[in-house]
């Protein structure tokens, strides 16, 4: 069960009570352009509304369609992934955010970062490194998190 906690995006993936963004010499937050702070914070607040279990923020940064898949290989849906997360089976504490990058080309951007998420997940409670690649579409000038396409 450890290794359905864990989801590609997130994608994935935030959580908890807090959240802190990392700060030490080897960190690109200070080369980012505006438009891809703006990507950045994006994440932050997809994170963030995790955390809150905030569906209504979240449905609003999440582009309709997109899937969740987990580290065991199990495929949500946006609907079904929400849900986990309001109904407390995905319970996101706290994340770290290290090392952050962004690529923007026209109207698709990826952010890839290292990631620390502390969660409790389907009953496993533990802490999470990975690494991320969160797609963003910006659709009617808004970026949207959304599936690699």
């Amino acid at each position: 069960m450890k290794n359905i906690i864990i989801i590609l995006v997130i994608l994935v993936i935030s959580i908890g009570g807090t959240y802190m963004i990392s700060h030490n010499k080897d960190d690109n937050i200070s080369n980012l352009t505006n438009e891809e702070g703006t990507i950045l914070n994006r994440y932050k607040e997809m994170q963030q509304a995790m955390i809150d279990k905030d569906i209504d923020k979240l449905n609003k940064i999440v582009k309709d369609g997109t899937t969740f898949t987990h580290m065991s290989g199990k495929t949500q849906t946006k609907e079904e992934y929400f849900e986990d997360i309001k109904t407390g089976a995905l319970d996101y504490q706290s994340y770290t955010i290290e090392n952050p990058s962004v690529s923007i080309e026209e109207n698709k951007a990826i952010l890839k970062a290292r990631v620390t998420l502390t969660a409790n997940a389907y009953g496993s409670q533990g802490t999470y490194p990975f690494n991320v690649s969160a797609y963003f579409k910006k659709v009617d000038g808004e970026w949207l998190y959304t599936n690699k396409s």
